[in-house]
């Protein structure tokens, strides 16, 4: 293959973007991670980009200002683009990964992406994303600091405004915590009698505060940030590798039942956060958790499963209830190279870390756990029971690969760890999309 097979992409989210179906779902397929293109490579590249089949990409923002990372002067935005974020895994690099940060994005972070793709001539990359991170604060979240609040919305809608002035289809938010505690009041208060080296909280930012006080504030939290994604963007899709269906599953679903309610689960908050999305938000705008918990389920009764626990368990826990019917959909997460075994075969074997995918053979697809045809199989059913929406989550699989000796465009940076993937997978892609068409 040509430039295009030279991306790697090792964290590969997937949405694939169709004609509405017979139902009126909006159907997508999108690849993003933290070794997609910036903003820069995907426009520079767009043609050879599109031989996949895949309907875009959620893009990262590769920061035009020299940072100065780990003693040296470092420039993180190149002529030729990037394929990896920059090796030091330094939040600055990516100006989507300070959305949370104390500081506020200035014009000048986001005009030379939004100039790259309005230079790109995209074909069938008709659903590009603009990816953000919420869980990487340098300190533990304080829901009632107006301040941070104000730079937090203000960030948001500027990352909203380089998605709506570059064509893009909206926005990629990954909620997880990386660092400093976000979701769940008794690790944000301290009283879950738990330690932690990361992760913890502050009591101090809660002292007299009820949880029910807190789970207000959050809400209206929620509200602002949508409002201000709004401001620049009405009719956005905003997804989330999981939202409160993640909650739903802590609260509803735990074998070991330790979180009665969401006053009590990790991911807890994030139930008035997304109600207070969905109370700010246009009526235009969509909000899809793709539940990533659930990237290991293939079946049907496992599919209709992650789907109750959206459209049922975490509608039960949300107080608007209508808007959630009108706003929230449902999709389904799923990890290429992912095979059940592969931490317990790893401790085992003595395979380096880290696990994730180190089982994926590129030379002998059949033997994966998802070969060529369980994936086809999965991703016709997963469009079937879902609402349109299918992600994937690669660490070492990376679609734009399609042999070991591929050679990246114009020397762009390329992550190590990625792993070809040979066309088989990508007509497994496309078997699966036409499946859809001929069924309307």
């Amino acid at each position: 293959m040509a430039r295009s097979t030279t991306l790697a992409a090792t964290i590969i989210l997937i949405l694939v973007m169709l004609p509405f179906d017979a139902t009126g779902k909006e159907v997508m397929i999108v690849t993003s991670g933290s070794a997609a293109p910036d903003t820069c490579y995907l426009s520079r590249n767009a043609a050879t980009l599109e031989r996949v089949p895949l309907d875009g990409v959620a893009t990262w923002i590769a920061t035009p200002v020299p940072l100065q990372i780990e003693g040296k002067l470092e420039t993180v935005r190149l002529a030729s683009g990037r394929l990896a974020r920059h090796r030091s895994g330094d939040d600055r690099a990516d100006v989507g990964q300070t959305l949370v940060h104390r500081r506020r994005i200035p014009e000048s972070h986001i005009a030379p992406a939004i100039a790259d793709l309005q230079s790109g001539d995209f074909n069938r990359f008709n659903s590009n994303f603009i990816h953000c991170i919420t869980g990487n604060a340098s300190g533990p979240m304080n829901w009632f600091d107006d301040q941070w609040w104000d730079t937090i919305c203000h960030n948001i809608g500027m990352l909203s405004k380089v998605a709506k002035q570059g064509g893009c289809r909206g926005l990629l938010i990954d909620p997880e915590v990386y660092s400093y505690a976000w979701w769940g009041y008794p690790m944000l208060t301290e009283t879950d009698g738990g330690t932690y080296n990361y992760r913890r909280g502050n009591r101090e930012f809660y002292k007299g505060k009820t949880v029910g006080q807190v789970q207000d504030k959050v809400r209206q939290r929620g509200r602002e940030f949508a409002q201000a994604i709004n401001a620049e963007f009405a009719d956005p899709v905003i997804m989330f590798f999981h939202a409160s269906g993640y909650a739903a599953r802590q609260v509803l679903h735990d074998h070991l039942k330790r979180w009665p309610t969401i006053d009590e689960a990790p991911f807890g908050l994030m139930v008035p956060f997304i109600d207070g999305m969905l109370e700010g938000s246009t009526d235009q705008t969509i909000i899809v958790d793709c539940t990533s918990q659930s990237h290991g389920w293939v079946d049907r009764p496992q599919l209709e499963a992650a789907r109750k626990l959206v459209k049922e368990d975490a509608r039960s826990l949300s107080e608007v209830p209508e808007l959630f019917d009108q706003k929230m959909r449902v999709g389904f997460t799923y990890q290429l190279g992912f095979n059940p075994q592969e931490e317990a075969i790893g401790k085992e074997k003595g395979a380096p870390l880290p696990y994730e995918s180190w089982m994926y053979d590129p030379a002998a697809p059949e033997t994966n756990f998802f070969s060529p045809e369980k994936l086809e199989k999965l991703l016709k059913l997963a469009l079937e029971i879902g609402d349109g929406y299918i992600l994937f989550w690669n660490y070492r699989a990376n679609w734009w690969l399609d042999s070991p000796d591929t050679v990246v465009a114009d020397g762009a940076p390329l992550l190590k760890k990625s792993r070809w993937v040979p066309p088989v997978y990508w007509q497994a892609l496309e078997n699966a999309r036409n499946s859809v068409l001929k069924n309307n």
